[in-house]
């Protein structure tokens, strides 16, 4: 998937999952401390939460961050919702 795209849907609050080397991602979104944060995790696993789309590029998981990740997948391995 081309960062622009994923820009596009993240930023206009579309949640999403995808897999990464067999393995299930999620991209959602909520308040937390009255604070808007777009939430990524493994499912099932431990949540890190961001306040944009930038910082979402750098959260990593076993070495590789959401942008790496992202980059590999392709659109229609993505599911928006």
């Amino acid at each position: 998937m081309k960062i622009e795209e994923f820009k596009k849907l993240v930023e206009t609050g579309r949640e999403m999952e995808f897999n990464y080397k067999n393995k299930r991602y999620s991209i959602t979104y909520g308040y937390i401390d009255n604070k808007y944060v777009i939430s990524f995790c493994e499912f099932y696993k431990e949540t890190t939460e961001v306040d944009n789309f930038s910082e979402l590029l750098l959260v990593s998981r076993d070495d590789v961050t959401v942008k790496e990740m992202i980059e590999t997948v392709k659109d229609n391995d993505v599911d928006v919702f």
